[in-house]
C-alpha cells in the first residue's frame, strides 16, 4: 500500500499580481533610497563642493559610484525580506508568499534568497523580458523561482464563522 502525503491546495500567484507587488516594492525602495540619499548628501555636501571646485566646476563621477548605493539597498531589501519572512512588503500587501518547492514556508534560507536575487539580476539584464516567463509557465515560476527552487502562492483567505450567539 502506498502512503500519500497530506497537503493543502494552493493557488500559484500569476504574473499580474506579482508585477503589482514588485511595483509596490520599488516604491518602498525608492522612499528608502531617498531618505538614505538625503542623509548621505547632508553629511557629504561639503566634500562634494570641495571636489567640484578642485575640478574646475566639472566634477565627473563614474556611473557605479552614484548607482552602487541604490543597487546595494535593492539587494539588501529583497534578500533580507525573502530570507526573514518569505515575502516582501509588496507581497504582504497582496497576500502572496514564497514557499519552498516542497511547500514549506520560506524563512531563514539566505542561500535560496541570494540565488533568487541572482535570478532577478538575470531578468533585469534582459530588460525584464525573463519576468514574462511567469505568465506562460504552468506553475507560474519565473527563471528566478526555478533557480532557487521556489514558488509564489496566494495565501488562503480567512473565513469567519458566525454563530447564532454573535449575531444580535
Amino acid at each position: 500500500m502506498e502512503e500519500q502525503k497530506e497537503g493543502i491546495a494552493v493557488e500559484y500567484a500569476g504574473f499580474w499580481i506579482r508585477l503589482v507587488a514588485f511595483i509596490i516594492d520599488w516604491i518602498v525602495i525608492a522612499i528608502i533610497g531617498a531618505i538614505l540619499g538625503g542623509i548621505f548628501w547632508m553629511f557629504t555636501f561639503p566634500f562634494w563642493i570641495w571636489g567640484w571646485a578642485a575640478d574646475g566646476g566639472e566634477m565627473m563621477r563614474p556611473f557605479w559610484f552614484t548607482n552602487f548605493p541604490m543597487w546595494a539597498i535593492t539587494a539588501a531589501y529583497f534578500i533580507c525580506f525573502w530570507a526573514r519572512k518569505g515575502e516582501t512588503p509588496g507581497m504582504m500587501a497582496l497576500k502572496i508568499r514564497m514557499v519552498h518547492a516542497d511547500g514549506t514556508n520560506f524563512k531563514w534560507d539566505w542561500g535560496q534568497a541570494l540565488l533568487r536575487f541572482l535570478g532577478y539580476i538575470l531578468c533585469w539584464i534582459t530588460l525584464g523580458l525573463l519576468f514574462l516567463w511567469v505568465a506562460f509557465d504552468g506553475r507560474k515560476q519565473g527563471i528566478h523561482d526555478k533557480i532557487a527552487d521556489t514558488y509564489v502562492v496566494k495565501l488562503p483567505r480567512k473565513k469567519a464563522v458566525l454563530s447564532k450567539n454573535t449575531v444580535q
